[in-house]
């Protein structure tokens, strides 16, 4: 693959499917975690089924990262979710809504950041 016609001529360019993966990764995390956060807290056993499957899930990445090439970030924010969907449905208090709050709002985080970031992919390939 060293021949000249396969290889980018603009280096600004050449972190373009990157910086484009991590677009869609914010856009469709934080819908996820948001629709599901939502359901979860709507629907118990929903919510406790999901929220339990995250943290495990994310635990599980957290403890395979050096066989595995999980991105670290990732798997926190998988964790983290999973642990706040897990509180939020017991209704125990004040907890459980604050916890609710910040499932609903960090999935709105980070469709907003998905956002912001397509807009810069787009604002760095115009300029080019």
């Amino acid at each position: 693959m060293n021949e000249p016609e396969w290889k980018d001529a603009n280096t600004e360019t050449q972190d373009l499917p990157n910086k484009g993966r991590i677009v869609i990764l914010y856009l469709v995390g934080g819908l996820a975690i948001g629709v599901l956060g939502f359901l979860g807290m709507r629907l118990r056993p929903f919510g406790l089924a999901v929220g339990s499957f995250a943290f495990f899930t994310g635990i599980g990445m957290l403890l395979r990262r050096r066989r595995q090439k999980y991105n670290f970030k990732i798997a926190v924010v998988v964790t983290i979710a999973g642990f706040l969907m897990l509180l939020a449905n017991p209704r125990f208090g004040v907890v459980a809504g604050f916890a609710g709050f910040f499932v609903v709002t960090g999935g709105i985080a980070l469709v907003a950041l998905g956002l912001l970031k397509a807009i810069g992919l787009a604002w760095d390939l115009g300029k080019g």
